[in-house]
């Protein structure tokens, strides 16, 4: 299968990254996890230090390399091919619990999204942001909160990306 095709929309840490030219990476339906009551896209900032693909760089670029992956290439693969489980997780620096999202499969991994909204739409888009990606397994105590379906990729950005 032909390779996703990824592309920033500028170069400010609030600005999206692109899979095949669509901004939400995968939409959750309503109801997915209990309260939220409104489909909700999973986006990609370019960010920085502290959120988005240049915070993943900073912290897990080795780990990465040794995956032989891009972040953005691992994320799609773990959104656009895996199913996982939701986690809700602490608060993050703006006090806003995070959501997790741990994706069981090999490598398992760790996607952390925080709550959003986009205000260059009207009205206001509501999504969920990556916040950072890296490699763990859930604590036994870890509580799940909902599902996550590989059928929640954006349909419109469908060139699935596999790796050997």
């Amino acid at each position: 299968m032909p390779a996703p095709i990824f592309a920033e929309q500028g170069t400010s840490k609030d600005d999206f990254i692109t899979v095949d030219g669509e901004v939400d990476w995968a939409v959750l339906p309503a109801y997915t996890i209990k309260g939220q009551k409104v489909d909700l896209p999973i986006r990609l900032r370019v960010g920085d230090q502290n959120f988005g693909e240049e915070h993943i760089y900073v912290g897990h670029k080795d780990w990465l390399d040794g995956l032989k992956r891009t972040a953005r290439e691992l994320i799609w693969e773990k959104l656009s091919l895996q199913g996982g489980k939701f986690y809700k997780g602490k608060p993050g620096n703006k006090g806003q619990a995070r959501t997790n999202l741990f994706v069981k499969l090999s490598p398992d991994c760790l996607l952390v999204m925080e709550k959003q909204q986009d205000k260059t739409t009207t009205p206001p888009t509501q999504f969920l942001s990556v916040v950072t990606l890296y490699k763990k397994q859930p604590a036994r105590y870890d509580k799940s909160i909902g599902d996550y379906s590989s059928n929640f990729k954006n349909p419109k950005a469908n060139r699935a990306l596999r790796k050997g």
